[in-house]
């Protein structure tokens, strides 16, 4: 996982600034505004897509873990703020079938999980050996309002 802001890149630069991928994606962030609308928008084909949404968030007890097999995800909060979890998925035990690219875990002792906040501003890069629990309250926001990016990782192998 890695845990950046936007308007910073010299935290970001040096991992992510040698692929086409990560540049256009990131590049791609850049031109978000409040007022972009819901929805997805694909950045260079069924591989490699965003998804613009709303949503209000829960305590963590109401959320749960996932990870991807296929896709790494960039998180990004254009407004409000959420907590996202993470925790190795090495460590969990999965809680239902693995069905599109979506595994879910139950949810680990808590002393174990590591926070972050996902304020305006900032993204949090999940890849596959990351398990997440997205939609946690910030209990100075109600909701937020983000973009997720999916890379498949193919794209990525070239």
């Amino acid at each position: 996982m890695l845990h950046a802001t936007l308007s910073d890149p010299g935290t970001w630069m040096p991992l992510l600034g040698h692929h086409r991928v990560w540049n256009r994606s990131l590049e791609w962030l850049k031109g978000l505004t409040p007022e972009t609308p819901l929805g997805t928008y694909h950045i260079d084909g069924p591989k490699w897509y965003a998804s613009v949404q709303t949503y209000e968030t829960l305590p963590s007890s109401e959320c749960r873990f996932e990870s991807h097999e296929e896709h790494i995800d960039i998180q990004y909060t254009i407004l409000g703020s959420e907590v996202i979890d993470w925790i190795e998925r090495a460590s969990l035990q999965p809680d239902g079938p693995f069905a599109n690219d979506v595994q879910f875990w139950k949810a680990p002792e808590e002393s174990k999980v590591s926070h972050v906040t996902n304020e305006a501003g900032r993204f949090s890069v999940f890849f596959p050996s990351d398990a997440h629990r997205p939609k946690g309250r910030d209990p100075r926001f109600p909701d937020v309002r983000k973009v997720v990016i999916k890379i498949h990782r193919s794209l990525l192998e070239r």
